[in-house]
């Protein structure tokens, strides 16, 4: 009955849900209230909350019915686990009171024991013959103890040498007393904790397993064997099952579990304090779960939590919204397909201008799609736009190449004013002092290096480059007084390849200008070499052993390259240095080429000149 409550407490939340949705859609409807999408998606959210409410609905009861049917088959099985450890206590107490009486020299004893001339010495060796017995057969541990009556109830022996006193009559207790001939005339009789007498100190109540040892001939009853099980161990057993099956954060399925004996007197709970009460007392029997043991007679009450359901209900919630959010992403995509059918040459047109707005002029419309005269206008400027969009774009770039191009040109037959003052410096110096050979190497070098400026080839090949810095070296050879050495390590093979003019000087010079500013040293080199890489990619390395850089000098000169190779124009203001390199080889190579510097401070500086193995469009 419960759960039909909670059923019908959550199909309220839904139906107040529902209801709060749609005010909310009414109230929006006076922004938009006659567009055909706004009344497509209202019309769609509203179906689609009244679907989510019915299948909710359904799946709630489903699953509710679920959780009863599985509370139920749980609680069953439990039932069984609880009277298998109880029933399993009894036995073991059951089967040493049977193995105790069954044994030959026990009967001996006790039947001895009644004789008339039975002695204390007798009696003192018999109860330790006992006890030897008792532990040859491991029965004294564990929570059982043993005792032995007369066939009058009275006491003869304890079945351990323990100091716990037991009752010195058996039938002292009146129901006892009164059960007395059942006793006698079963082989076996269970006495339950609330009507076994307190045998031992404090508040120990055990169950009792009692045997008759009778006569063979007349049948009459000539001692009992008693065994003594510790009844905590139900209650033991009883709390650690509703452990089990309990959560702190939440009640489990069970309120509370009871044993009773077979006068449905409570013996065991989890509350301790309904011991010895009759069940009818606690709770109306119907309400709980019950099953009785065939073994022992005794019957376990299990109280289900009523909000247990209701629990198990609301962990269902979770599902059951995300369903709910499934179909309303459902309904919504269906609407955006209807609106996209209905109004797709405007959502085509939307969609266009934002691609035009990142810069795409390129598109066009197709004009065909429009159904509407007002439409097909609004294509026909739309392309017309975009066209002359385009033109005017088209026209702003080749007129930016052609500068470019212009300023490299003029990049390429500019020549470093300082290394021309230099040089005349040299010159005059030389030819003040002394008329020597000298003189005739660097008006030569000269010669050349102006005779190579002037080709108007942008791509020369490698050798020509070469010869060219040799050129150049010759007379910073004699500038420098022999104290600096130039090498070149390249492999024949690679002299044919062309490369732009004016790469390899500008970082040479930039070499002598500054990793050797100070020359302590006739080791001071420049060297010169070249590898292929992938069969893509040839790279010039021109690296000396000058005084180095910091590691944050080298970061912000390749920063600068980067920088540089990424601007639009090149800076023709500037010397030609490594920028304006850097800036020629990607303009005319591609962004993947250029210079790349490293270098250690006191060891020198590397450069390397990523160059194309096929020849570059002339910039």
């Amino acid at each position: 009955m419960r759960e039909y409550i909670v059923l019908i407490k959550i199909f309220f939340t839904f139906f107040k849900g529902a209801i709060f949705t749609m005010e909310i859609l009414r109230r929006f409807s006076r922004f938009r209230t006659h567009t055909i999408s706004f009344r497509l998606t209202v019309l769609c959210l509203t179906v689609s909350v009244l679907i989510s409410v019915c299948i909710s609905g359904v799946l709630i009861a489903h699953i509710s019915r679920l959780i009863r049917d599985e509370n139920e088959s749980y609680l069953n099985n439990l039932l069984d686990n609880l009277n298998s450890g109880i029933d399993t206590t009894i036995y073991n107490a059951s089967q040493i009171d049977r193995m105790l009486l069954n044994h030959v020299d026990i009967q001996d004893i006790l039947l001895r024991s009644q004789s008339p001339d039975y002695s204390a010495q007798d009696y003192l060796h018999d109860r330790e013959r006992i006890a030897i017995i008792m532990n040859s057969l491991s029965v004294t541990k564990g929570i059982f103890y043993t005792a032995f009556y007369t066939g009058d109830g009275t006491f003869l022996f304890e079945g351990s040498t323990s100091s716990q006193p037991v009752n010195k009559d058996l039938f002292f207790d009146q129901w006892i007393l009164d059960h007395r001939e059942e006793i006698d005339n079963r082989d076996m009789f269970l006495i339950s904790p609330i009507h076994s007498p307190e045998i031992f100190y404090g508040n120990f109540k055990p169950l009792m397993i009692v045997r008759p040892l009778k006569d063979i001939t007349n049948e009459t009853v000539t001692a009992y064997v008693v065994v003594y099980a510790d009844s905590s161990e139900f209650q033991a057993l009883l709390l650690k099952n509703l452990k089990s099956i309990s959560s702190p954060l939440q009640s489990g399925p069970v309120l509370s579990i009871r044993l009773t004996d077979p006068d449905r007197v409570v013996i065991a709970s989890t509350n301790p304090n309904e011991y010895g009460r009759v069940i009818e007392e606690l709770v109306v029997p119907t309400q709980m779960i019950s099953q009785q043991s065939n073994y022992s007679g005794f019957t376990i009450y299990i109280e289900p939590s009523p909000t247990y359901l209701s629990h198990s209900l609301r962990s269902t919630l979770v599902p059951i919204l995300g369903i709910l959010a499934a179909i309303l992403l459902l309904f919504g995509l269906l609407t955006i397909t209807l609106l996209h059918r209905i109004f797709f040459p405007l959502k085509n047109l939307t969609a266009n201008m934002r691609l035009v707005g990142q810069g795409n002029f390129k598109l066009r419309l197709d004009e065909d799609v429009c159904h509407d005269d007002d439409i097909r206008e609004v294509y026909h400027g739309f392309n017309h736009m975009t066209r002359k969009i385009d033109d005017l774009i088209t026209n702003r770039y080749e007129q930016l190449l052609l500068l470019k191009s212009a300023q490299l040109q003029s990049l390429t037959y500019q020549i470093n004013p300082h290394f021309l003052y230099n040089t005349l410096q040299t010159i005059e110096a030389i030819a003040e002092v002394r008329d020597t050979p000298e003189v005739q190497i660097i008006a030569t070098s000269l010669a050349q290096m102006f005779r190579y400026n002037l080709k108007p080839e942008n791509f020369v090949p490698l050798s020509d480059e070469l010869c060219h810095l040799e050129s150049y070296f010759s007379i910073e050879r004699i500038r420098f007084r022999d104290q600096i050495t130039f090498e070149i390590d390249i492999a024949p093979g690679l002299y044919s390849l062309p490369i732009p003019k004016f790469v390899l000087q500008p970082i040479v010079e930039n070499s002598l200008i500054h990793a050797f500013k100070r020359i302590s040293n006739t080791d001071s080199a420049i060297r010169i070499t070249g590898t292929i890489i992938s069969d893509q990619k040839l790279i010039l390395y021109v690296s000396d052993n000058g005084i180095g850089m910091e590691p944050n000098l080298v970061e912000a000169l390749n920063h600068k390259l980067a920088e540089a190779g990424a601007a639009s124009m090149i800076q023709a203001k500037e010397s030609i240095g490594l920028t304006n390199v850097h800036q020629r080889l990607v303009n005319c190579c591609g962004a993947e080429y250029g210079l790349t510097i490293t270098s250690h401070p006191g060891e020198g500086t590397c450069v390397a000149i990523s160059l194309p193995l096929s020849p570059c469009t002339d910039p």
